[in-house]
């Protein structure tokens, strides 16, 4: 049995017509006994909802089908923490997708549905874990992407804000919408003030204009901030941009995209399987396109791999 969990509101709707093709295809239509879909209703629904359905069907499951964005896949990943060998397919129907970019997944849509049921060929990642104290509690979450504090944190939460998104989809710019924040942030952009430690390492970087932990390359809908990292390895890139004035931000940016920002001597890049950030003021952060605060955070790679459709 495949189970497919759809968010509705995805790619501003499209997740939800792409489904209604999906059901319309001959080979859903031969099959349909051995697809459960289910909708989520509300942020987070995909975490409860991917827990619950695992719990009860979890001996009759091929796998689970999301149809959404990156922010789904996320709250799936972490409803699924406890069944690690349940394989997972993704068909990505967001604004950012990178993801998919990360894997290098180049089929979507209905074929990619088709490819799936028909001719599956799962590939095994390493997961991000972090475990922070933003007042919740402390338990370690999983992450895809990446995990960024400072500017990033600014940004993903600008991003967020439900009257910047209905802006952008209105003037059908979300493809920049992520630069489009980062200008309405930086007038009051400040550097943190952050202690880090790598692999147990104390590293000299007493403030930053943001640092970043990522598990592959892409971020903020195709940014390539950290083009040697590898969802396969066993360790994550670790970008820190030094503070820089407000020109400089705007300049280095552009060269994010291309990812010849690495060559500037204020960006410095690690390779670790621990990270450790703390601070004595709030850390604004972003995991996976959301957005929070914390003072400290234990980022670590998965020791365990888990498999995860690429088409």
């Amino acid at each position: 049995m495949f189970m497919i969990i759809i968010n509705p509101e995805a790619g501003h709707g499209q997740a939800e017509r792409l489904f209604r093709s999906i059901q319309n295809d001959p080979l859903y239509q031969n099959q349909k006994k051995n697809f459960q879909a289910h909708f989520t209703v509300y942020p987070g629904h995909a975490e409860k909802l991917a827990g619950d359905l695992c719990a009860l069907y979890q001996d009759f499951l091929s796998y689970v089908i999301v149809i959404g964005g990156d922010g789904t896949l996320h709250e799936v990943i972490n409803g699924m923490q406890h069944y690690p060998d349940l394989p997972i397919g993704f068909i990505p129907v967001g604004a950012g997708n990178d993801f998919a970019r990360g894997i290098g997944q180049v089929t979507d849509g209905v074929l990619l549905f088709r490819k799936m049921v028909q001719a599956p060929k799962f590939h095994r990642i390493r997961t991000g874990t972090f475990t922070s104290n933003d007042g919740k509690a402390a338990k370690p979450r999983s992450f895809l992407n990446s995990i960024g504090f400072g500017m990033d944190g600014l940004i993903v939460e600008e991003v967020n804000k439900s009257a910047f998104r209905k802006w952008a989809k209105y003037f059908r710019i979300t493809s920049i919408i992520y630069p489009l924040a980062l200008l309405k942030v930086l007038p009051g952009l400040n550097p943190i003030s952050i202690e880090l430690k790598i692999d147990g390492r104390k590293i000299e970087c007493k403030q930053a204009t943001m640092v970043t932990i990522t598990n592959h390359p892409y971020y903020g809908g195709g940014m390539k901030i950290a083009p040697n990292a590898s969802i396969e390895k066993p360790t994550f890139q670790i970008i820190i941009i030094e503070p820089m004035s407000k020109w400089r931000i705007l300049a280095f940016f552009k060269t994010v995209f291309t990812g010849q920002h690495i060559q500037r001597k204020e960006v410095h890049e690690w390779e670790g399987r621990n990270v450790h950030i703390s601070s004595s003021e709030p850390l604004p952060f972003q995991v996976d396109g959301e957005s929070g605060e914390c003072y400290e955070c234990y980022i670590e790679k998965s020791p365990s791999e888990r498999s995860i459709f690429v088409g």
